[in-house]
């Protein structure tokens, strides 16, 4: 609590708010150069949540962030400062603790995708909300990357897991109107309130058409029945090649979960032209 003095008709607060010091795990998600030496880090931290740190002299220091501790896919223990009303954490060091070779891996598949679900963990998560659910998975599909997993296969089951955390869990076995079973028959199409998908016939009845009208069309992609098991598969675990084989049914269910994860996204991740550029 301040202490306060009335010296010349006006009120002085003569004590400053206490700065916290803490130490904790964290992974950065993204760094912005600040001035001539200084870096503002955005982390992952395990109690913590998301945070935005001032790295001061961070592009300079040869010992407080040695060993590329800025760099992404690495845990780090860091340790920075912080007071209770502000958003901004200063952070004094890092160091690596477990560096994931993200980066190396082959055709730069696993750094697009990495980089691209590290920008969603940004975008979808709010400052300062405790989450280590989130950090442990994060580590989970960054680890499962660097050991030469699928990277497509890998990122879709962190981003239907990403959705769950976020409270907006996908459902692709029911109908998001009429809660109906979802077969064939349904022609089902996501959903644009990002509730998983819906039939098709919803549709056809706004018009004033019969589901069943050949003149219909709807104005959404189908999604056929081996792509809804396919993202069925994608919420409980990574697909393995049991699931499939078939690299086009897996480069459709990219494009399908972008689109459902951009329903709830501020903005259209930057990350994305990279990763598509590259993975191709």
């Amino acid at each position: 609590m301040s202490r306060l003095a009335v010296g010349t008709g006006r009120v002085a607060v003569l004590e400053r708010s206490a700065v916290e010091d803490i130490t904790t795990d964290a992974f950065v998600l993204r760094t912005v150069a600040y001035g001539e030496s200084d870096r503002v880090v955005i982390m992952l931290s395990d109690q913590y949540g998301k945070l935005a740190g001032m790295a001061k002299g961070a592009r300079r220091s040869k010992r407080r962030f040695a060993g590329g501790a800025l760099e992404p896919f690495q845990r780090l223990r860091v340790r920075f400062g912080r007071r209770a009303h502000s958003s901004m954490v200063f952070l004094h060091d890092a160091r690596v603790e477990q560096s994931y070779n993200v980066v190396g891996t082959a055709d730069l598949a696993g750094f697009a995708w990495g980089s691209y679900l590290s920008e969603l963990v940004d975008l979808m998560t709010p400052e300062r909300d405790p989450c280590p659910e989130l950090f442990d998975l994060y580590e989970q599909a960054v680890a499962a990357v660097a050991r030469g997993e699928e990277a497509a296969r890998v990122g879709h089951h962190f981003m239907l897991l990403l959705l769950d955390h976020g409270g907006w869990k996908p459902d692709f076995s029911v109908c998001g109107i009429c809660a109906e079973g979802i077969v064939e028959a349904s022609r089902a199409v996501l959903d644009p309130r990002g509730s998983g998908v819906v039939c098709s016939r919803h549709e056809a009845e706004r018009l004033g058409l019969g589901p069943d009208d050949p003149s219909f069309k709807p104005s959404r992609r189908v999604i056929e029945t081996r792509l809804l098991d396919y993202v069925g598969h994608a919420s409980r675990g990574v697909p393995d090649s049991s699931v499939t084989t078939d690299p086009e049914l897996v480069a459709t269910a990219t494009a399908m979960l972008d689109r459902l994860v951009e329903l709830h996204l501020p903005r259209q991740p930057r990350s994305r032209a990279l990763r598509d550029s590259l993975v191709g």
